[in-house]
């Protein structure tokens, strides 16, 4: 029972709510009790003074109603006959115990149930106290909680034409009497413990559902997640913390699942890398072993045969030397630890190079190159001999596939550090462009030459330099790279 009321929230919301509300309703009966005894206490405050006053001066009358100003300096003279029928009247009309004391201290009032007067009477002290204050001329009001009920006290002094006084009024009587009872704490903590668990049972119940079914939902997701499956969403539209838990679970999700979907291209690349690579190096290494068994059987006699066969295996060797420098390049320049040799490029100065470069290789081919001296210099941080690489390669590809009399063109755009390579060869299909720097990607005619390298390593040097690449071409009419370089700072 304990193990589960510690894993279950619902318990563990109930107890706090029963708790929560059993507390609340302890402190709310005190707060109750005390603000309601203050205001019961100042509202007979003023009622009892206000009696205290007028049975003063009605007493002054009844005692001498001829001859009131003319009253000597001695005692007061009261007794049980005179006092005994206004007495009954007063305490009825004001629910207290009302009190007349002359100057020795004699009080006369209902004792036992009828009027009598008694001589220095053992009172309780704040009794004492409130007519010691009444014969010092003061109205005073007490309040004493001698025994569980609040006592309260008002006297009022009765005096003569000469302010001298003759006796005191005093009306003594409890909250009880006056019509206010105050709940007993055992009464109030079994009343509260029982209203409030019925309560907390309810309430918890609403509330833990609301908020539970949320956390649930991303317990689910989140086991889920642990199986694998990255696809689950929580879906959970809330401005709170379990809103922003939710959130970030969908996420993590939706940064899991691209991450598997990326192991899964990276294991399919693998996939088709290898396949590509064994086909790559089956046809050269085919070439060679067959070259050197003709070699070996002595089929071929003349001498001009025999080097014309090892012609070949040369040209089969020198291009698997080629295939195998560009796949340790490539992957040198997706390695993270290696390093560029980064430094100030000027972008003008790399242009030139690389038009002068590409210019053997068009008159080759018998194409036309198109460069237009720049009017604009930038500086770039970068890795010279890569960038230069880099635009090489993709010039290099252009003349590849332009065929001869046609125009590659290499500029730079004005006031921006933009170069741009353009051709006019058969141009890249729109399905084809995304892949286009891919390992061992084609785009045209398998027989050209070449290890299909050449635009994945351009690609990977743009990528470490922060080069923005961009590929727009029509098929028949012709491809244009464009390469957006990051200006330096200094600029």
């Amino acid at each position: 029972m304990k193990r589960l009321l510690r894993r279950s929230l619902t318990a563990r919301l109930m107890c706090l709510f029963a708790l929560l509300l059993i507390l609340f309703t302890l402190v709310l009966g005190v707060l109750y009790n005390a603000l309601m005894e203050r205001q019961m206490v100042s509202h007979h405050s003023i009622t009892m003074q206000r009696n205290a006053y007028a049975i003063s001066q009605n007493l002054s009358e009844l005692i001498a109603p001829s001859a009131y100003d003319s009253l000597d300096e001695n005692t007061l003279p009261v007794s049980e006959d005179t006092l005994a029928p206004y007495l009954a009247l007063i305490e009825h009309i004001t629910n207290c115990n009302v009190y007349v004391i002359d100057v020795e201290h004699n009080v006369t009032g209902y004792f036992n149930g009828v009027v009598q007067t008694l001589q220095n009477p053992l009172l309780p002290g704040y009794i004492e106290q409130t007519i010691a204050l009444g014969f010092m001329g003061k109205t005073p009001f007490i309040q004493a909680r001698p025994d569980e009920d609040t006592h309260l006290t008002a006297c009022m002094p009765i005096m003569n034409a000469h302010s001298r006084v003759l006796g005191v009024v005093l009306l003594e009587t409890t909250l009880r009497e006056l019509g206010f009872v105050q709940v007993p704490s055992t009464t109030i903590l079994l009343t509260s413990c029982a209203i409030s668990f019925t309560f907390a049972v309810l309430l918890a119940f609403l509330f833990s559902r609301s908020f539970t079914r949320p956390i649930s939902a991303v317990q689910q997701v989140a086991g889920a997640l642990a199986d694998g499956h990255y696809g689950v969403r929580t879906r959970l539209v809330q401005e709170d913390e379990i809103g922003s838990l939710a959130r970030s679970m969908d996420i993590l999700a939706g940064r899991l699942e691209q991450a598997q979907l990326r192991d899964e291209q990276l294991r399919q690349q693998q996939q088709e890398f290898f396949s590509n690579i064994s086909h790559e190096l089956r046809t050269p290494v085919t070439i060679i072993r067959g070259s050197l068994e003709t070699l070996q059987d002595g089929l071929l006699s003349r001498k001009e045969d025999v080097q014309t066969c090892c012609a070949a295996m040369i040209a089969e060797c020198s291009w698997l030397q080629k295939l195998i420098q560009d796949l340790l390049e490539l992957s040198r320049l997706q390695s993270p630890g290696f390093s560029l040799d980064m430094a100030d490029v000027d972008l003008r100065e790399l242009l030139g190079d690389a038009a002068m470069s590409a210019g053997t290789l068009c008159r080759q081919k018998g194409v036309h190159l198109a460069c237009g001296e720049p009017r604009s210099s930038f500086t770039v941080r970068g890795d010279y001999a890569r960038l230069r690489q880099m635009l090489l390669t993709v010039i290099d590809n252009a003349v590849k596939f332009t065929p001869p009399g046609r125009v590659v063109r290499l500029s730079m755009q004005e006031d921006t550090p933009v170069i741009v390579v353009a051709d006019e060869g058969p141009g890249i299909a729109p399905e084809e462009i995304p892949h286009i720097f891919d390992r061992f990607h084609r785009t045209h005619d398998v027989s050209q030459e070449g290890t299909g390298l050449g635009l994945a390593i351009a690609g990977e040097i743009a990528r470490r330099h922060g080069i923005k690449t961009e590929v727009d071409s029509r098929v028949g009419e012709g491809t244009v790279f464009t390469f957006t370089f990051p200006l330096h700072r200094g600029d």
